[in-house]
């Protein structure tokens, strides 16, 4: 069908623009594969002091609890019965045993999933924003990490829970575990909360318990306090629950510590009130972290003496000005008190959540050179961590380097290729093994230390990065932070020199070399993603040529049979140009940059079919004319596209992206209120009613849409989120009651805009009356299910049964849905009835008999409504009971805006009619007046469709932020995650408001159309159809397209990952689903068998 080969031709050009313009725009963070390769011992059998840390622990037990908020677990003033001070062990050792114990707000960088938060915990490294999506299919680590230091240098790995290390990690005899050493659950099954802390427990306490321990670092990541989240929500009694099952590990588990092992316990990321994770928000970045010795003293004494402080809060601190007497580090705290990022603060408060003292914080990186260090292992290569000061604020003792013999050579030679370092030469040393003396460490000698290691290695991996040619973004940074590093060096020197005071010269060097580090960290953070201005601009061009390549699509189509034609050129660009590159890459004129790349490839397909679209000739006498744009346009025409300029403006701030939703509303009310006034004017009675009756219906629908609202960070507080309710609320159970309602009446609704023109015929009445409804019906059967398992306390065994029946339920609405709109629809005849009457003359006599066909004004557009209505019960199902009042009253405006549109098109050929007739058409009544020209929506009807798609995103819960995403919808139907079933649950709730505009569409051309006779003219609907679809992909194509140059425009912007980036990035997706809505759902299966079955009835011939 050529009306899809245009279509998908439009769709392959935004694929292939947004392809080029993304890899461009969300390149991954270069990995480096180098190693940091020093040894923590030199061959003489002695520590090698610039490579590590002596170790104070030969063993560690690394225990995640998976979404471990940080208020979880700090002591809260003003706590929550559900999760405040329901883990109090790790706040009380704290405060009974401060130089056993560390806790703290643990700070991570978004984008908070479990995939990104273990790559950043092992490799120190900083995640990127590309990342987030694989958290699904999950990618190993690469870079150099901790846990592949600790298995290079001898020790032994175990882990226990969640099967993400697996990902990261995958086993074998080259990894840092085999099969054998890992006992892995499944992550993604948020139904059963209870199996993978069951395991973790069992396996954790059993190799605890072992008399053998061949373990050295043993690993236990517990889910159960995620999946309540996600299931529940933080405020829920099965949080509570979980949350005290967690406080009775940690008793037990520190019950069996021997004194060699070291305990971290930490959340790897918190959760939002609804239990969501994935953003940025305090929510989700705030974790907790506890480090735990029960044998040696981590923190030296002199960090709490005459301090008049709790070890985990920090008053003194909290001042404006504090004394330089208050602390050694006050500097340190003072000056990271200033900074931006949470993550490098030292000191938080969270009244919100009761932690109105300021408490210890540190970032999620931070953790990686502290514990390579406590381990007595090589720091990271890649690491942009720093120490966590209390943890080396210790006295230490390391070996007193050798005096060189400078006859020997060969010692000389070795030392010379040795690594360099701040400290000179790695390794060099070879003399006889024999232990040398120590020289003692006060804890400021200690900390600087530690310091010195990190500066070190940071200097060495930016060195490398800025020399590979990956990080050329960087190269601005790097003489300030050598500057920086060369400040610190001075003073470490200075701090021997004679004349100075040493103890202050230390003091003033370990502030440099921290300021180095938080510095580098800064830079890189800015720089996390390299950009790639080539790409970027290729896209944004191909992105233009497709745009283009719409409007002349849109011209031909209304103006005559040129799409055919114009597409078949573009065709046989896109066929040369990649004829053409296939031969030069087979000539070798690629091989100097390491030949084609398919996405050059792809691109280069796609200019060659711009191209031919722009080469081919038209009918037109203008260049101009060949786009619509002709003499004809005047300023009043260019109102039209108003609507659709706005929208796309409105990414230029970083404010109106932020309350899009509010802006959306506002430009749909205005276009909603200009139709309600000029229908005032309409030249009929009947038509001035129907206008005003059908605007008023869409204005008080949308109206109701937008009390249902969920608020971004940045819109508080003047947002009030509507969305999610508690589920044991009178509120929830209300609105489920109105969802009740919806999917009664809805089926009853499009009956009675079918009532209208007569074409409630057929099969239509037992067709909405009884399948859709009694899909629809189960649906909201299923979140009543859902909800009663959530809002009741109910016993374990009437749980399982209960998510046994709402699994039945969700499935008899999947198969239902896909069979009706698939095999049951397309088997149903039009929507007509036939009614036969005799004819009789005026004597009574039988003339004939007449056939007339009810419902034939509109047999297009009926038969096609029930197609969407059986779509609709699928995009009904994955939604919850907000959302779907919000999409059955979006079905009622759509509804609405054909009766309006439909009469808006009559109102203008009565019009004309009246302005072009002579006296002698009015006197003579048996002139049949020509029928109104149906060409589909206009520019500024297609713009009212796609605003009211965008309405509808923002109103069934999702805003352009990662957090909104709707991820329990993975499991609706399924107890685990399915692929591909599972993600597409996941994109279908996102983006249901997308699908059913998109599928809607052609339905805009198709209403109150009626098939031609098989003796009557081929009908053209086709073209209308392709220009409505090519209108309305255009429109997002336009709205996407500003969204992403806006985002390139302001890469260095403060909001750029934050506002710009994830707008950009829900564009996309919206311009894929509408694509695939409209070439693949609307056209190539509702349009085509729709038009099918008028063949097979009435031998009605379409053309295109």
């Amino acid at each position: 069908m050529a009306a899809v080969v245009s279509l998908a031709v439009v769709a392959f050009l935004h694929l292939s623009a947004m392809a080029v313009f993304s890899r461009g725009f969300l390149l991954s963070r270069t990995a480096l594969a180098d190693i940091n390769d020093c040894s923590p011992f030199l061959s003489d059998g002695n520590l090698d002091a610039s490579c590590t840390l002596p170790a104070t622990h030969s063993k560690l037990v690394l225990v995640i609890v998976d979404a471990l908020r940080a208020d979880f677990v700090l002591p809260s003033f003003a706590p929550s019965a559900y999760h405040h001070n329901l883990v109090p062990l790790p706040s009380t050792l704290a405060t009974s045993h401060p130089t056993h114990s560390f806790l703290a707000h643990f700070i991570a960088d978004a984008p908070t999933t479990t995939l990104q938060r273990l790559k950043a915990l092992t490799t120190g490294s900083l995640p990127t924003f590309v990342d987030a999506g694989s958290n699904f299919g999950g990618e190993s680590i690469l870079e150099d990490n901790w846990l592949a230091q600790a298995k290079r240098h001898g020790k032994r790995l175990r882990m226990v829970g969640d099967d993400t290390w697996l990902n990261v990690f995958p086993p074998s005899a080259e990894g840092v575990w085999t099969h054998d050493q890992t006992q892995p659950y499944d992550s993604f099954n948020v139904e059963d909360l209870d199996t993978v802390d069951a395991g973790v427990r069992e396996g954790l306490l059993a190799q605890l318990d072992s008399k053998t321990k061949d373990w050295d670092i043993l690993i236990a990541h517990g889910l159960g306090l995620d999946h309540a989240g996600h299931r529940f929500g933080s405020e829920h009694n099965e949080t509570t629950r979980k949350l005290r099952e967690t406080e009775q590990l940690l008793e037990d588990v520190v019950q069996r510590l021997d004194d060699d092992t070291l305990l971290v316990v930490m959340g790897d990321h918190g959760m939002t009130q609804r239990g969501d994770h994935g953003g940025d928000s305090r929510e989700e970045v705030d974790a907790a972290v506890w480090i735990y010795s029960k044998g040696a003293e981590i923190v030296d004494k002199t960090w709490y003496e005459d301090r008049h402080r709790k070890p985990y809060t920090w008053s003194s601190f909290s001042s404006a000005s504090p004394s330089p007497s208050d602390h050694p580090l006050v500097d340190l705290f003072t000056t990271s008190a200033t900074s931006d990022d949470l993550g490098d603060r030292m000191l938080l408060t969270w009244p919100d959540k009761g932690l109105t003292a300021p408490s210890r914080a540190i970032s999620q990186v931070d953790l990686v050179p502290t514990l390579s260090l406590l381990l007595g292992l090589p720091i990271p290569f890649g690491s942009l961590g720093v120490p966590i000061p209390e943890l080396f604020f210790r006295r230490s003792a390391l070996p007193i380097a050798p005096i060189p013999n400078p006859k020997d050579s060969a010692a000389a030679e070795k030392k010379k290729k040795a690594p360099r370092s701040l400290f000179g030469s790695r390794g060099g040393a070879d003399a006889t093994p024999s232990k040398r003396p120590e020289e003692s460490l006060s804890p400021i000698q200690t900390l600087l230390q530690a310091h010195l290691l990190v500066a070190s290695q940071l200097e060495h991996y930016l060195k490398t990065y800025t020399a590979s040619g990956a990080g050329d973004d960087l190269v601005p940074a790097m003489p300030e932070l050598a500057f920086t590093l060369g400040l610190a060096q001075s003073a470490y020197r200075g701090a021997h020199a004679p004349g100075q005071s040493k103890d202050a010269m230390e003091l003033r060097a370990l502030t440099k070399f921290w300021g180095y580090a938080r510095r580098a960290r800064e830079a890189a953070r800015k720089v996390w993603a390299r950009f790639d201005p080539l790409l970027m601009g290729a896209g944004v061009g191909l992105w233009l040529g497709s745009v283009v390549v719409a409007v002349r699509l849109w011209a031909e189509a209304r103006s005559g049979s040129g799409t055919r034609f114009v597409v078949g050129q573009g065709v046989e660009g896109g066929v040369l140009a990649a004829w053409g590159t296939a031969g030069l890459a087979l000539l070798g004129a690629f091989k100097s940059i390491g030949g084609i790349r398919p996405l050059w490839f792809l691109a280069t397909v796609a200019f060659g079919v711009e191209v031919g679209v722009f080469l081919a000739p038209s009918s037109s006498t203008s260049r101009l004319g060949a786009y619509g744009l002709n003499a004809t346009w005047t300023p009043r025409s260019l109102v039209s596209l108003l609507p659709r300029v706005a929208h796309a403006a409105l990414f230029a701030s970083n404010s109106f992206t932020v309350f899009e939703d509010s802006i959306v509303l506002f430009f749909l009310s205005t276009i909603l209120l200009h139709t309600l006034l000029s229908s005032l004017a309409a030249p009929e009675s009947r038509l001035r009613k129907r206008l005003v009756g059908f605007s008023l219906l869409a204005l008080v629908c949308i109206r109701l849409m937008a009390y249902s609202t969920i608020c971004r960070e940045e819109q508080i507080p003047r947002c009030h989120a509507t969305f999610h309710q508690d589920p044991a609320s009178t509120t929830a159970w209300a609105v489920l009651g109105a969802a009740y309602v919806a999917a009664w009446f809805l089926p009853t609704v499009m009956r009675a805009f079918l009532a209208i023109s007569a074409s409630d015929e057929g099969l239509a009445p037992l067709f909405l009356s009884v399948l859709v409804r009694g899909l629809l019906l189960t649906a909201t059967s299923y979140w009543a299910v859902d909800q009663a398992i959530v809002g009741t306390a109910w016993g374990a065994r009437n749980v399982v049964l209960a998510t046994a029946l709402k699994t039945g339920l969700a499935r008899i609405v999947l198969v239902g849905s896909v069979a009706s709109m698939s095999i049951v629809w397309a088997w149903t005849p039009l929507c007509l009835r036939v009614q036969k009457t005799v004819v009789k003359d005026k004597q009574g006599g039988d003339l004939g008999t007449q056939v007339e066909f009810i419902g034939f004004a509109n047999a297009l557009g009926s038969t096609y409504l029930l197609f969407i209505a059986s779509a609709f019960s699928l995009l009904f199902l994955v939604n919850s009971p907000p959302a779907q009042i919000v999409l059955a009253l979006q079905v009622v405006v759509l509804l609405s805006l054909l009766e309006i549109f439909d009469s808006q098109r009559d109102a203008e050929h009565l019009r004309t009619s009246i302005t072009s007739a002579t006296i002698a058409d009015f006197l003579n009544s048996d002139v049949p007046a020509p029928p109104p020209s149906h060409t589909g929506p206009t520019f500024l009807q297609i713009s009212t469709i796609a605003l009211l798609s965008h309405l509808s995103f923002f109103t069934t819960g999702h805003q352009a932020s990662l957090s909104t995403i709707q991820w329990s919808t993975a499991f609706i139907g399924f107890p685990t995650l399915v692929y591909p079933f599972s993600p597409a649950l996941v994109i279908l709730n996102t983006l249901s408001s997308h699908f059913l505009t998109a599928l809607a569409v052609p339905l805009f051309v198709l209403w109150n159309l009626s098939p031609p006779l098989k003796t009557q003219p081929p009908s053209i609907v086709l073209r209308h159809v392709v220009r409505a679809g090519v209108g309305y992909m255009t429109y997002e194509a336009v709205v996407a397209l500003s969204a992403a140059f806006w985002a390139a425009y302001f890469r260095r912007h403060l909001m750029v990952w934050k506002v710009f980036a994830p707008r950009f990035m829900v564009g996309v997706i919206m311009v894929l689903a509408v694509d695939v809505g409209v070439v693949l759902g609307g056209v190539g299966w509702g349009v085509a068998r729709t038009l099918s079955k008028a063949r097979r009835t009435l031998g009605s011939v379409f053309v295109e």
